[in-house]
């Protein structure tokens, strides 16, 4: 992505996610959070971090490898897509705004990252460790169930595909343009990970206490998809795709969650070994102090013989 746009997005980000946290994070919160040093925090929350971090470097990263290993197919799906829906998406595109336009664009590039960004920190600050660890199995999930339809499945955007349909937000400028090609090449729409996404987050947030939150997801949830319809960039038959795609995937870490959570926890003690991450802990039993690694959820005391159970935080 370019520079330029990379840095309007992250002001805009940045702006937006503060504006959350004031309206969304409950002051409780806030202030047993203050309790915590920055070193138990990151002690507590590397992985997930790590696991999103990797996932969205990938993301970024899909269009540059292919180009670079040449891992393009030389056919087009776009036109199984429009023999089952026609250009029925242009529907979405009956009345056209220039204002209209430039919020639309600025739901699909920074509504959409900021509030996929602030439901991972909300669900780590409020200490909602089951649903933080769902959301980012789902988060995995989604793009590596997707990735092969966009390698192999090529289906344009609407407004590169359809006669009806304008392709509002990539010629709205030329920098939003450029940015989104350089990691884009405009036929990675089914299924849509915007859709799917914010689903996704919208489902797992359901099972939380944060309703102000989730009934923020859901009014945002519709705008964004709206957006991408408005714009030219998807068809609804991605839209409805990504939302099946996030059910399933929603279901398999309802099914396997606890599996899946096990095997990372136990990749991420080894890693914590071998960079050589501690804390200690004291028995409850003899007051002696013991040295473990972070995610390290049980250990017994060399001198009682006691088993203490740990938690990162």
């Amino acid at each position: 992505m370019s520079w330029q746009l990379s840095v309007v997005m992250i002001f805009f980000t940045l702006v937006m996610l503060t504006a959350y946290f004031l309206a969304f994070v409950p002051e409780e919160c806030r202030r047993r959070k203050r309790g915590y040093t920055a070193r138990q925090i990151i002690n507590g929350y590397w992985p997930y971090v790590l696991a999103a971090a990797v996932v969205y470097g990938l993301m970024q990263a899909q269009f540059p490898l292919q180009r670079e290993l040449n891992l393009f197919v030389n056919y087009d799906c776009t036109h199984y897509i429009e023999y089952l829906e026609g250009g029925l998406v242009a529907v979405f595109q009956s009345y056209t705004y220039p204002a209209l336009t430039y919020l639309m664009t600025f739901v699909y590039l920074v509504l959409f990252s900021s509030v996929m960004i602030f439901t991972f920190l909300i669900l780590a600050y409020t200490e909602e460790m089951t649903a933080l660890k769902q959301f980012s199995l789902v988060f995995i999930l989604n793009y590596m169930i997707a990735f092969p339809f966009y390698l192999l499945f090529p289906v344009r955007v609407t407004g590169y595909a359809l006669s009806n349909v304008q392709p509002l937000m990539y010629e709205l400028h030329p920098m939003i343009y450029e940015g989104i090609t350089t990691v884009d090449p405009l036929d990675n729409c089914f299924p849509s990970l915007h859709a799917a996404l914010i689903a996704s987050a919208l489902l797992i947030v359901h099972t939380t206490n944060l309703k102000r939150y989730e009934a923020f997801l859901a009014f945002a949830f519709s705008t964004i998809v709206f957006a991408t319809l408005y714009l030219g960039v998807h068809w609804i038959t991605d839209i409805v795709a990504g939302i099946l795609l996030s059910v399933v995937t929603f279901r398999i870490t309802e099914t396997y969650g606890a599996q899946i959570m096990d095997c990372a926890n136990a990749a991420a003690v080894s890693i914590e070994r071998l960079v050589g991450i501690e804390e200690t802990v004291v028995c409850t039993a003899c007051a002696c102090r013991i040295v473990v690694v972070p995610h390290m959820q049980s250990v017994n005391c060399p001198q009682c013989g006691a088993v203490i159970e740990h938690s990162v935080l």
